[in-house]
């Protein structure tokens, strides 16, 4: 009988930005139980976020010496041991692999017991390559749309040598133009990039091929994951639990400040009451693109929007990418009363048979479409959770 299990690989450099051959070191990691393996977008309550990616602790035995670093002869890394990619695949009853996390070897955070013959690795998510890459005067120009100016930023050799970069997967919420580009030199490109997409509406992620993904929040195209409660009348229940389930006031923003121009929804303030977000741009001194990328996030965010978490096997939310499509149907459960039966249609006799309990006091109808805003997979338990926004 198969079973599903994690493989971990790890691919070195062979110079500065070009990496070798991918190895498989599943047999030398000593704890399968990496933690939670997280990604989202928004993930703070109360707040308009851009993403977050878990970093991870991998423990290998090192018997033979091949996970010291580059100064041994022994070792897998020929160039040097920091910024080697090491990935994790879940591998399904069916021996189907997907891809669960990508990350880099920090080495500064490297240690090695000698007495036990273990390395223990500190990997940190892939986007963490912008920490290391600065921004040069001159990428990024005075006139320049937003949108170019993430499209230089993430096309760069140094980038692009750890993340895909396709330029049809980069677009924005609001376009906004770059008045004053000089506060962006000498920065790491990590700051740079998340106040342009601040800038312009927009958030960043990595989809399954490795690829690095802009866009607006929109919903991905596709047909949805279908998950189901256990009152599915057809008893196709594939949701373990739903949990912290809100109705999105949390996230509601209907007055927003960008510098010093303010754009408000009077009729959603009455009604919801205020919801404040500020935002300081430097390199924008229009007034007028102030307020547009003002009024840009009240039309996004005014509204509330439902927010829930729910945990399924992590076999069923194996190819989950962020922003999917999904659908959920909750139902409320029938209960057989006393000790008796539910009864089954034809089947059941009128004045003989007991009507059954409505179990469950909310229910969540299929009519309804939510898109992926966070991932935590739990290598322990083979479980995963799936945060939803309600589109």
């Amino acid at each position: 009988m198969s079973i599903s299990y994690y493989q971990v690989l790890i691919t070195p450099l062979t110079t500065n930005d070009t990496y070798g051959t991918q190895v498989d070191v599943s047999d030398f990691v000593t704890s399968k139980n990496f933690g939670k393996i997280k990604q989202s977008i928004d993930s703070g309550n109360y707040d308009i976020g851009i993403y977050t990616y878990a970093d991870l602790r991998l423990t290998v035995t090192n018997y033979d010496g091949r996970f010291n670093d580059e100064t041994d002869s022994s070792s897998m890394f020929y160039f040097t041991r920091d910024r080697a990619k090491v990935e994790i695949r879940y591998i399904d009853e069916a021996a189907g692999s997907n891809v669960i996390y990508s990350g880099l070897i920090n080495d500064e955070a490297t240690v090695q017991d000698f007495e036990k013959d273990l390395v223990k690795f500190r990997i940190l998510s892939l986007d963490s390559i912008f920490n290391k890459v600065k921004v040069l005067g001159g990428l990024i120009s005075n006139g320049n749309l937003a949108s170019d100016a993430i499209k230089a930023l993430l096309n760069r050799p140094a980038i692009t040598s750890v993340l895909g970069y396709d330029v049809s997967k980069i677009s924005v919420g609001y376009d906004s133009t770059i008045d004053d580009s000089t506060s962006f030199s000498q920065k790491n490109s990590r700051t740079v990039l998340l106040q342009l997409l601040n800038a312009s509406g927009s958030v960043f992620y990595i989809d399954s091929t490795g690829d690095m993904v802009v866009n607006n929040r929109d919903i991905l195209a596709g047909s949805p994951l279908e998950l189901f409660g256990g009152g599915d009348r057809f008893q196709r229940d594939n949701i373990t639990q739903i949990k912290n389930y809100n109705n999105g006031l949390q996230r509601t923003f209907n007055t927003i400040t960008v510098n010093e121009q303010t754009s408000t929804d009077n009729d959603f303030v009455e009604r919801y009451g205020i919801g404040l977000k500020s935002y300081t741009f430097d390199f924008i001194t229009t007034t007028a693109t102030d307020k547009a990328i003002a009024d840009y996030y009240v039309a996004q965010f005014k509204t509330p929007k439902p927010e829930l978490e729910l945990i399924v096997t992590t076999n069923v939310a194996k190819a989950v990418e962020m922003l999917g499509p999904v659908s959920v149907s909750f139902q409320k459960r029938h209960k057989g009363f006393a000790g008796n039966k539910v009864p089954v249609a034809g089947a059941a006799i009128a004045g003989s048979d007991v009507t059954p309990y409505i179990v469950g006091g909310t229910k969540i109808t299929p009519n309804k479409t939510w898109k992926v805003v966070g991932i935590t997979h739990d290598a322990k338990t083979f479980l995963t959770t799936l945060r939803l926004r309600q589109v």
